[in-house]
Order: structure tokens, then sequence, then C-alpha cells
């Protein structure tokens, strides 16, 4: 099986992001402006290859080193990551609502599984 990967995200409520978190808008209705929230991102389960390249598209280079698992936003190859979705395309809406919760004032955090 190998290594799996996810990101958690953890930020501030608006409704700019509501679209793009782990339930349906709807259910934030009540939510508060600059409430935290978190939500998990793509779930990697292919195994180690994949999660190492998905991890070094976030800038990170050891997915076993601790040091890097908080994701610096402006390490993110979003370019490369676009592709990976196309690529991947069942990745796709958690590429593009990584980019936006990025953008959005969320910290990103990498986590290594097995």
């Amino acid at each position: 099986m190998g290594m799996c990967a996810e990101i958690i995200a953890i930020g501030p409520f608006s409704k700019t992001v509501a679209e793009f978190l782990d339930y349906r808008p709807d259910l934030y209705a009540t939510t508060a402006e600059g409430s935290m929230i978190s939500r998990r991102l793509f779930g990697i389960s292919e195994g180690s290859s994949l999660s190492c390249e998905f991890a070094e598209l976030l800038g990170i280079k050891d997915t076993w080193d601790f040091n890097q698992h908080k994701i610096e936003n402006e390490k993110i190859n979003f370019a490369g990551l676009k592709k990976f979705g196309e690529f991947y395309d069942h990745y796709a809406d958690d590429v593009a609502a990584l980019e936006v919760l990025a953008h959005s004032g969320f910290e990103l955090h990498f986590r290594p599984e097995g």
C-alpha cells in the first residue's frame, strides 16, 4: 500500500470559501465570518510514489521531515498542481479548493500516513 497523504486546511470562514469546504454551502449559512474552520483535502491513497509527487508540488522535499509539514503557500507549485488535477481528475476539485483556501488565509498542513 505505501504512504498515503492529505492536507488539513485551517482558516477563517467567509462566504467566498463556502463552496470549497467539506459540506454543502447551505450548512454554513449561520457560520460567522472569520470563524475558524477546517477542511481535509486530497486523501491520496494510491501509494508512496503519488504521495511524494504530490508533496513535491507543495514544496516538500522529504515527506517524513515533520519540519516541512506546515506548507509555505509561496512554495506551492499551483501550475504543477493544476496539471496534477488534470491527469488525476478525481483530485481536480481539491486542487481548485486548495488554491482558493491558500489565497484566503488558510494554514495548510501536509499529513502523511503509512
